[in-house]
């Protein structure tokens, strides 16, 4: 048998001795391991899984070790490229637009014209959602560092009276040669490799007095709101639980999966003060045989198919660091949930987990 700890230690850059201390071992043990003189006891595998982030069954060579990166970018263009719909479905279908009214007038009470910029503004989707709502006179510029965003938001704005502005740039590089009322970004932190170096160029943006909204989800939070009628039917069959696959993506460098409940906490560090949040009354209900509700199943389901997890397949949690009994039993799970949504008597209950962090400079 042949294991792969030499391999999964030098991917991490670590020598034998550092291996050997993590483990609690000494480091000829870890030698010995590697040229197959010994093999670790079995209970030394899940901690060796741990440091490796990645399944006992690649340790063990049970799956081959390919040391292709297998990474999801979601900083960058090719990725957004590739899932523009699906993206523009998710929003669609966890915006609630009543509940963003209440935030404009009631809880944020602009009274007066507001210049707003917008970090990785995308094709303008919360520009639109803002700008009916403001005093008139206010204005809205967007950064987008993809052209093709940009001139998907130009032809959206063109057909409004709106006063507005679009940078080509990337959000890292942004230099602003003025500064703003409002400053916002909708769903970016999550998958920037540095959140709190945009946090800072957001707050260099800022006019004295400004406010800094930022809103993004916690899949967590989703996770625990979900429930579908299959869980019923088969005897209490549960969902499976995906946050080992988050932690994967957020220690690999993928996606931060709790991020709305972590703005506070960058927020605070860059020292902004009043800090404060809520989170969307937004309540997904999916309910195929009610022809009242074709626009949100269908988008529903869209955005179920399309799911990274859900068309990678197995391969996409064996590279997660997923054991493959582990990724063949969440593999099934999902393919019986999308027969069970094909059905007429199917409902699913999703809570969208989005929060709305603000605060004051």
């Amino acid at each position: 048998m042949k294991l792969y700890i030499k391999e999964l230690r030098e991917e991490k850059g670590l020598t034998q001795k550092e291996l050997a201390e993590l483990m609690h071992v000494s480091f000829q043990t870890i030698s010995k391991w590697e040229n197959g003189v010994n093999f670790p006891d079995i209970t030394h595998i899940p901690r060796l899984a741990d440091i490796f982030g990645v399944s006992a069954d690649i340790i063990l060579g049970l799956v081959p070790l390919n040391k292709d990166d297998h990474s999801i970018k979601y900083d960058e263009i090719d990725y957004w490229n590739e899932n523009r719909d699906v993206i523009k479905i998710w929003k669609n279908l966890y915006w609630n637009d009543d509940y963003f009214k209440f935030l404009v007038k009631d809880v944020w009470k602009f009274s007066k014209p507001i210049d707003i910029l917008d970090f990785g503004c995308g094709y303008g989707y919360l520009g639109m959602k803002f700008m009916p709502l403001l005093p008139e006179g206010s204005s809205y510029t967007g950064i987008e560092l993809d052209k093709g965003q940009i001139e998907e938001a130009n032809n959206h704005f063109s057909k409004t009276s709106f006063s507005y502005h679009f940078i080509n740039e990337d959000i890292y590089k942004y230099q602003q040669d003025k500064q703003f009322d409002l400053v916002v970004a909708l769903f970016v932190l999550s998958y920037m490799p540095h959140p709190e170096q945009i946090v800072a160029k957001m707050k260099d943006a800022l006019k004295p007095g400004g406010m800094i909204l930022l809103i993004d989800a916690n899949m967590e939070v989703e996770q625990a709101g979900y429930y579908s009628g299959l869980e019923k039917q088969e005897n209490g069959l549960t969902r499976p639980d995906f946050i080992p696959l988050w932690e994967y993506e957020m220690t690999h460098h993928e996606r931060d999966y709790r991020m709305g409940t972590k703005i506070p906490f960058l927020l605070k560090q860059e020292g902004f003060q009043d800090i404060q949040a809520r989170i969307s009354d937004q309540v997904v209900i999916y309910e195929p045989a009610d022809s009242n509700k074709s626009n949100l199943n269908d988008m529903f389901r869209y955005a179920y198919s399309h799911e990274d997890s859900y068309r990678g397949g197995v391969n996409y949690f064996l590279n997660h660091g997923h054991s493959l009994q582990r990724a063949n039993d969440v593999i099934e799970y999902y393919n019986r949930t999308s027969e069970y949504f094909d059905t007429e008597d199917a409902i699913a209950v999703k809570t969208s987990g989005i929060y709305f962090v603000y605060a004051a400079l």
